[in-house]
């Protein structure tokens, strides 16, 4: 039987006061508690729509993105699966039967749509969510200090939540079971899932067998 190891993907928003942009947080832990981060990024990007539940979809949906985005240094690592960890039991219910409410449906689906099989990020690691939780542990990422995209955003502006200027000065880590360092993690050829910016540019420091 094949070995499952999985690692906890916490993610969360937040809507600055008085701004026409949402701040998108994913933290990656590799153990159950949240106490062993693996990765984290916060990006604010314009809402699809001024509503908490669509933002919450969009949040969801930044988490995708960066499981995309991690998933071939995960895979490199032996992760399978991606558990999703959320207090928004809500949340949790559409996740679970997108079609759940009809009138979030459409929302889901632009949320999913990029990452299902066949799509343009396609995600190979198995996804799953974890019973709703009392807190989640991204929520202390998702502060303007940590964003690391460019904030550049228009109260019209409908962009897809993983699009937008790259330019990260944040640093963040890539651990899992163990310690070892290496010296090439950078330099390696693109994957699935492409670490084409810098939100792991202390990746070599702290990857993991």
């Amino acid at each position: 039987m094949a070995k499952h190891k999985a690692v906890y993907c916490h993610f969360s928003f937040r809507r600055p006061k008085g701004k026409d942009y949402s701040l998108f947080a994913t933290a990656l832990y590799a153990d159950k508690e949240g106490k062993v981060l693996v990765a984290a990024n916060t990006r604010a990007y314009a809402m699809w729509k001024n509503h908490q539940h669509v933002t919450a979809i969009q949040a969801y949906e930044h988490a995708l993105y960066c499981i995309w985005e991690w998933q071939y240094k995960l895979k490199e690592h032996g992760v399978t699966h991606v558990l999703l960890v959320t207090d928004n039991s809500t949340l949790a219910g559409w996740i679970e039967d997108p079609k759940k409410n009809k009138n979030y449906t459409a929302y889901m689906n632009r949320a999913n749509e990029q990452y299902k099989v066949g799509g343009k990020k396609e995600i190979y690691l198995s996804i799953g969510i974890c019973e709703v939780r009392d807190y989640e542990k991204s929520r202390k990422f998702c502060v303007e200090e940590k964003v690391s995209n460019k904030i550049s955003v228009s109260k019209n502006t409908n962009s897809n939540i993983s699009g937008g200027v790259k330019g990260s000065n944040q640093k963040n880590k890539l651990k899992i079971d163990e310690y070892k360092s290496i010296d090439d993690i950078i330099s390696e050829d693109k994957p699935e899932g492409m670490l084409k910016d810098k939100t792991m540019n202390d990746i070599n420091k702290y990857i993991i067998d």
